[in-house]
């Protein structure tokens, strides 16, 4: 009987482990929340954690958990390693303890113990990284997590719950290597496919940023916009802005691309644009600045209204010929002479006969 428990549970706990590793990737991208079968639910804070250190020296991540469920929670303490997934930014979590990375943090963590959170209580959790006196200079990464177990009624602990953690952002001091290039930017229709010839608006706007350093940088700036006569139209944020507590700039983690996109709108635009992208990064700053144009122009619109002048122009071309053949024919008709009133075919004129005088009025005309 024992033999066959052990035999279920192994499938049971693989089942498990797979299942905790899903949640732990589904719910970091929902920052500060984790819920779970049963109502388990807590937060976390912060979500994003930046830190500092010389090499020997030690460093604590300070998070707060908040257990929102109706009942306690045994919470566990796990580390990870993570990178760039894509070019979006989101982060990939390793869970593989064989993929090791150059920018490895997860073994400098110091974890705490299981401890427990009542229904409704906040803890503070003072975690401590070591970093060794050998360390690599530059950015060292990995997600602190937490998983939250319930307790049954038969007071064992139920198995499928929710995973959260805080990512830390380590800065190792020593050669550090600042480098950002623009792997492109372009011009694009609204669903970012490239292109620099537009029909009308929205334009938006692609940049694709490459970290070729050894540290996580913030590149961040504007996309000045001019028309053809060089007068600026519009001038757009690129990845945040530093001075916006709401709206801060976003890091690029080392060797990684990260792609940032804009959209210009509200704008009634025509003709030949200049869009110029200029950038700062790293301590001291450093600059970007690349430059692209594209056109806007309401190809069916103007099309449409060159065919509707030249149908215009036709229409008046014809309407003057028809006039003029219509004065013609009337002044031709004016000049020509009218025919002979009273003319029969067939009849014959008689000639006209001057009556002789006769003798009695050669008389009269003798007499007087």
């Amino acid at each position: 009987m024992p033999s066959a428990l052990r035999f279920s549970a192994t499938p049971f706990r693989i089942v498990a482990a797979i299942a905790t590793a899903l949640f732990a990737c589904l719910l970091l991208l929902v920052p500060g929340h984790a819920h779970a079968q049963g109502g388990q639910a807590f937060s976390i804070s912060p979500t994003l954690i930046e830190l500092s250190a010389d090499p020997g020296e030690t460093k604590t991540a300070t998070i707060k958990l908040t257990n929102l469920s109706d009942t306690e929670l045994t919470m566990t303490a796990q580390s990870n390693d993570f990178g760039s997934k894509n070019e979006t930014g989101e982060p990939n979590i390793i869970f593989d303890d064989s993929e090791s990375t150059s920018h490895s943090l997860k073994n400098w963590v110091a974890l705490p113990e299981d401890f427990t959170i009542a229904s409704k209580e906040t803890k503070t959790v003072d975690v401590p990284i070591d970093i060794p006196e050998d360390a690599e200079p530059g950015g060292h990464y990995a997600v602190i997590r937490f998983t939250g177990n319930a307790k049954a009624e038969d007071g064992s602990q139920v198995a499928l719950s929710a995973s959260i953690g805080s990512l830390v952002m380590l800065k190792v001091s020593g050669e550090i290597q600042q480098k950002v290039s623009v792997a492109s930017f372009y011009s694009a229709h609204k669903n970012f496919s490239e292109t620099s010839f537009f029909e009308y608006g929205p334009v938006a706007f692609v940049e694709r940023l490459k970290n070729e350093g050894n540290i996580h940088v913030k590149p961040t700036g504007t996309i000045e916009i001019k028309n053809t006569f060089g007068k600026v139209i519009s001038t757009i944020r690129v990845n945040g802005d530093p001075g916006q507590d709401d709206n801060l700039p976003k890091s690029v983690l080392p060797q990684s691309i990260r792609r940032f996109d804009q959209s210009l709108e509200g704008k009634r635009l025509f003709g030949k644009y200049k869009a110029t992208l200029a950038l700062t990064y790293g301590d001291p700053q450093q600059k970007i600045e690349q430059s692209i144009t594209f056109w806007v122009i309401p190809y069916k619109l103007i099309t449409a209204i060159i065919l509707a002048i030249v149908l215009l122009v036709v229409a008046i071309r014809f309407g003057i010929r028809r006039y003029n053949k219509h004065i013609i024919r009337k002044a031709q008709d004016m000049q020509r002479p009218a025919p002979p009133a009273n003319t029969n075919q067939g009849d014959k004129a008689e000639p006209s006969v001057v009556p002789k005088p006769d003798d009695t009025d050669q008389q009269d005309s003798n007499k007087l």
